[in-house]
């Protein structure tokens, strides 16, 4: 058993999950195990001893010990700068690892994961479906949907974006607003009423910069054509 209650690693290692969602979690796995050997080094001991211990405060046991230590070493050193970090539960992970999982429900997943990737350490978030997806796919910055794996592709569509959506929302505890906006807002923390209410007043104060910005150009113009008549 598992004395970590969340298993947290970069965004980047959740590449190629709908094609083997098993690789990627062990992927994972050998990453956090080598991150916190690495962490806690005096703890460890520095020692192949100490990784193996670290194997056993994960809650997992490898065929091939000095392999996972090295794959982990490896994906550790490739991730370590500018890698937006997210997390999910060991009881998520095994039920994922252990158990039968049909292909919405890895997307629906990814897409939990992608949020929270964004999200970060904030209360809620303005974004759209692209950078949404690009976090699905893997991947740290907005990319064209061209650009996403097939798989991941076949759910970016307006149906399959709103299943998704709607699943997260009753089962994982999502809130997202999308009224009269570009992108929509989403949170973990905020009530959907509460979501809205920042959602809205933030719309008001970028309407009312807007009119402000449109008088003080129509004034300017003004101005200046009546300048030109003076002369």
């Amino acid at each position: 058993m598992s004395s970590y209650e969340y298993y947290n690693f970069p965004i980047q290692l959740i590449k190629g999950f709908l094609h083997d969602h098993k690789k990627v979690l062990i992927d994972i796995s050998h990453y956090c195990i080598y991150r916190i050997f690495f962490d806690n080094f005096e703890k460890y001991s520095g020692s192949f001893s100490g990784y193996q211990q670290a194997c056993n405060d994960f809650g997992v046991e490898f065929k091939n010990v000095a392999m996972a230590y090295q794959n982990g070493k490896n994906l550790y050193e490739a991730t370590i700068e500018k890698s937006p970090m997210v997390g999910m539960t060991s009881a998520m992970y095994w039920d994922y690892f252990t158990n039968e999982k049909s292909e919405f429900e890895k997307i629906c997943l990814l897409g939990d994961l992608a949020f929270k990737s964004i999200l970060g350490s904030k209360s809620y978030i303005k974004l759209d479906n692209k950078y949404w997806f690009s976090r699905i796919d893997g991947n740290v910055k907005s990319i064209d949907k061209d650009l996403l794996d097939e798989k991941v592709k076949r759910y970016y569509n307006e149906y399959q974006t709103k299943k998704i959506k709607n699943n997260l929302i009753a089962n994982w505890g999502l809130a997202s607003y999308s009224r009269y906006n570009r992108g929509f807002y989403i949170s973990y923390k905020m009530s959907l009423e509460d979501l809205a209410y920042h959602a809205e007043k933030i719309r008001k104060s970028t309407q009312d910069k807007k009119i402000k910005a449109d008088v003080q150009n129509a004034h300017e113009k003004a101005m200046a054509r009546l300048s030109q008549e003076n002369n």
